[in-house]
């Protein structure tokens, strides 16, 4: 704890210095702090000012961040990227890098079947202890096998799952030309690949690259691989991989003025905390972000995980730090978070060689993770929205909190489009939400009633906003729910439209 008076003298002496030594101005204002602690006590004051640093424990150096500009694709390279991204953009150089790490832990070929036996069983013991239902259940990757079971079997998929993510924050103008970024909970480093993987096919783009992780086994995977992926073509900056806890973060002395914050299946593993524990997390990280600066959180689809994450981002928001995406408050109301099962799908990557050879010819299933479904969110600390929408304009349209007064009855409503299409052969089923209803409401689109007037809603990206006109409102009492039921005389009109 510093000194009473400490922070305001700070920010006016760097009023007055583009650059200084944090020395200096400890010896004149503060004689007597030690010098690491009263970094990380003013972190969020350099964050703040747009200030960064650099050095080691003797002394620091205090610098000014220049303004970046946002990072602007042309509609047709944001397609092609995206194209790139789903044919495997860096993929091969990924399974090429994982292939040599094994045989660097093990001395021994990466198929060799002793090596292929021992990440098996490391697989099948993570998916153990990640669908215990146990409150005690606890994922570790302290042991090397444990580490290669992670990227034989998740390293390829969060790979591709975070280019995707990260091209949706460049669409949505959260990404500068030249970002810093701090991956926590970092693993053997995927988000730091999968940004290299994307620097490289654009050329204006450059990053510095720091990450928070507490597995040693991790660490050593993360220098290996960050040393060995980008190349010097690449405008990537890596910084060494820092140890440490997210738990910690108070105490952490991190970087200062970050861009862009990734927690990418991290906070799903702080099982034995409540939603409300884990979002003082979320608060303490968004004190270094940049003043233009956001934070991304990611989890597993699956219905836990999902809103787990959602009830946690809620409790997290509020004066200092709001939800970007992808989530659009339309009603100005809280909505029910823990009925809220949200997420996006990409399509599949192929199986890695490595997968196929642990695959085999029996309970292959096991083995093989190809499907890329998550859910996320965005929060930034000024009051950026992926849709510039008025509420004001919504009187006209029925609250879905209200559905109970309209059963059996013609609606119009207006909402996001908060999932991929749910249904079967028979019906389009889709979640749609305006933030008022306590109760999931779902969009009901039979195949026979698709029609020019309403065939849109199969083709709008998640979080797409949208006016539904002519539907009648139906009760699932099996599921509690409520139903948007189209006919093919109901009509969808695009409102807002989310990039793909």
């Amino acid at each position: 704890m510093i000194r009473e008076g400490v922070l305001e003298k700070f920010e006016s002496y760097a009023r007055f210095h583009h650059e200084f030594s944090l020395r200096e101005f400890r010896d004149s204002y503060c004689p007597g702090e030690e010098l690491g602690p009263l970094l990380v006590a003013l972190l969020p004051t350099l964050s703040r000012l747009s200030l960064g640093w650099r050095g080691t424990g003797r002394d620091y150096w205090i610098f000014g961040i220049s303004h970046r500009k946002p990072l602007i694709l042309s509609p047709s390279f944001a397609l092609s990227l995206s194209g790139q991204i789903r044919q495997g953009l860096e993929s091969e150089k990924l399974q090429e890098l994982t292939q040599h790490y094994i045989e660097y832990k093990t001395g021994k070929s990466w198929d060799d079947p002793l090596v292929l036996q021992r990440i098996r069983t490391g697989i099948m013991q993570q998916k153990g202890q990640y669908w215990s239902e146990k409150d005690s259940r606890r994922i570790g990757y302290r042991k090397g096998y444990a580490v290669l079971a992670y990227l034989a079997y998740h390293a390829p998929v969060y790979f591709t799952q975070f280019q995707h993510a990260f091209l949706m924050l460049i669409k949505d103008g959260l990404i500068p030309n030249s970002a810093r970024v701090l991956d926590i909970g970092s693993g053997p480093g995927v988000v730091s690949l999968a940004i290299s993987a994307i620097s490289r096919a654009i050329p204006a783009f450059s990053a510095e690259l720091f990450a928070l992780e507490r597995s040693e086994e991790f660490q050593e995977c993360y220098r290996y691989f960050i040393s060995q992926f980008p190349d010097n073509e690449s405008g990537i900056t890596a910084y060494p991989v820092i140890n440490g806890d997210l738990r910690d973060i108070k105490t952490l002395l991190l970087p200062s003025s970050v861009d862009l914050i990734v927690l990418q299946n991290v906070t799903n593993e702080l099982v034995q905390e409540t939603p409300e524990q884990r979002s003082e997390y979320l608060k303490q990280a968004s004190r270094i972000l940049a003043p233009k600066g956001c934070m991304i959180i990611i989890e597993p689809a699956e219905l836990r995980n999902s809103t787990e994450l959602r009830k946690m981002v809620q409790a997290a928001t509020g004066p200092d730090l709001h939800v970007h995406s992808p989530c659009t408050s339309i009603g100005k109301r809280r909505c029910a978070a823990e009925q809220c099962w949200s997420f996006v799908q990409k399509p599949s990557i192929p199986p890695t060689r490595l997968m196929q050879a642990l695959a085999g010819d029996h309970d292959a299933f096991r083995f093989l993770n190809t499907d890329i479904k998550f859910s996320y969110a965005v929060l930034v600390k000024d009051d950026r929205t992926r849709h510039c929408f008025s509420p004001e304009s919504v009187s006209s349209f029925t609250r879905l909190s209200s559905l109970s007064r309209m059963l059996g009855r013609k609606v119009r409503v207006i909402g996001a489009l908060m999932s991929g299409d749910l249904g079967d052969r028979r019906n389009h089923v889709f979640l749609f939400c305006d933030g008022t209803s306590r109760q999931s409401v779902y969009a009901i689109l039979p195949h026979f009633h698709v029609s020019p007037m309403n065939q849109e809603l199969l083709t709008l990206p998640y979080s797409s906003i949208l006016e539904i006109t002519d539907a009648h409102v139906r009760f699932n009492k099996k599921y509690s729910s409520w139903n948007i039921f189209l006919t093919r005389n109901s009509c969808v009109t695009p409102v807002c439209r989310a990039s793909d």
